[in-house]
């Protein structure tokens, strides 16, 4: 194996996902005891867990914390984000919907989406619809959507990863964005949005969200981070910015150093 060549020891192994934790484990017992082991998202079924010497994971997985858990409130999600001078819808406001998709028994139904899509249509008058799916988005959903976009010019993005090899123009749709509406069956979708000091608005029932998906959202429309997604438009006044990647990053820079 190339990596037992190595001469020197790497100071950290960072790592992240249920999946990756065995590779990541092994990595740890060919260095050192210098090499420390960082880990985001708790490794239930790994036999392995104390060659971590830290674990970060979402206060919604049942793990107890300690001094090497450490549970955190949404996931690490991207922070950049790009720079306009102008943005190029003039009509507004400018609503960016990012849908999430079926994850086991849990099924994202048609009537989820064409309540949502009406109610947006409703509130926003002559706004901007710009719209996302995501990979684990049913077809019958993109199709539904796609119906809904020929009949409305309202709607000026609408992207499906799923099918379109051209650049995600997710970066874009913050950027333009007054508002967001959220699926809530995604967590790093959620956390990511609630990063950008802009009213988040989530959807989010037991049919097509989990347990933990509902008590997460829950916990961050009660604690002011985002908002039920019959809020929309409604004003929203200091807006809390889940600042988890942040955290993170601090702490492990902290170690490292």
């Amino acid at each position: 194996m190339i990596l037992k060549k190595l001469k020197l020891n790497p100071s950290l192994i960072l790592s992240c996902g249920r999946r990756t934790f065995p590779l990541a484990s092994k990595l740890k017992s060919l260095f050192s005891d210098t090499t420390y082991f960082i880990h985001l998202m708790y490794p239930k079924l790994s036999l392995n867990i104390r060659e971590c010497n830290l674990i970060f994971t979402p206060f919604h997985d049942n793990v107890a914390a300690s001094e090497r858990v450490i549970k955190t409130l949404g996931s690490p999600a991207p922070l950049d984000i790009i720079k306009i001078k102008k943005k190029p819808y003039k009509t507004k406001p400018i609503i960016s919907i990012l849908i999430g998709g079926n994850h086991g028994r849990y099924k994202l139904k048609s009537h989820t989406i064409n309540y949502m899509i009406t109610e947006t249509l409703n509130k926003i008058k002559q706004g901007s619809i710009l719209i996302s799916t995501s990979r684990r988005t049913p077809d019958n959903i993109i199709k539904l959507i796609d119906k809904w976009g020929k009949k409305n010019k309202v709607f000026k993005i609408i992207f499906h990863p799923k099918n379109n090899n051209e650049a995600n123009p997710l970066k874009e749709m913050i950027a333009y964005a007054d508002e967001f509406v959220v699926t809530g069956d995604s967590v790093s979708m959620v956390s990511q949005l609630c990063q950008y000091e802009k009213p988040v608005r989530i959807i989010f029932n037991k049919k097509f969200c989990a347990a933990k998906h509902m008590k997460f959202c829950i916990k961050l429309i009660d604690d002011g981070y985002a908002y039920p997604f019959e809020s929309l438009l409604e004003k929203c006044d200091n807006i809390k910015t889940l600042n988890t990647t942040k955290k993170i990053s601090k702490k492990i820079l902290s170690i490292i150093k």
